[in-house]
């Protein structure tokens, strides 16, 4: 009986960590258009509201890694995605507002330069939007590997 008790005593000091963060998660409501979790959640589908973030033009981005590929290989530049980003046109069917990791939404618009069709892919943080990908809706580029 002297061994389980340490077991014992972990197996309680999870749930109760479980219980405070199921309290701390369900039992909070923010206002804010950004919350201090880190990532912006809409559970409404009020366009207006969720498109008020990418409308920003002070708004700082960051491009993964992924994306800056896929805009290179389609010939798309940050110019590009930041003026489709901030028309803020948002295919619900294509976004994830409740996604595990954070938000994601797809935006789709016309390039300036030479009007590809596109969908950008973007996830809202605290502190900046992170560009996830860039997807051309016409024309499907042979972009190789861009893991």
């Amino acid at each position: 009986m002297k061994k389980a008790i340490p077991y014992l005593l972990i197996v309680i000091l999870f749930i109760a960590a479980l219980f405070v963060r199921q309290c701390r998660e369900g039992g909070t409501t923010e206002k804010s258009s950004r919350p201090s979790s880190g990532t912006y959640h809409s559970t409404q589908r009020d366009s207006s509201s969720v498109a008020d973030v990418f409308r920003d033009v002070d708004a700082t981005y960051f491009f993964t890694k992924h994306a800056r590929c896929r805009m290179e290989c389609r010939h798309i530049t940050q110019k590009e995605v930041k003026e489709i980003v901030q028309q803020a046109n948002i295919n619900f069917a294509k976004s994830e507002p409740d996604a595990p990791r954070g938000a994601k939404y797809a935006l789709e618009g016309y390039t300036s330069k030479d009007q590809q069709h596109v969908r950008i892919i973007v996830a809202p943080k605290e502190r900046h939007l992170t560009i996830v990908t860039v997807i051309d809706l016409d024309e499907d580029w042979k972009c190789g590997s861009c893991k």
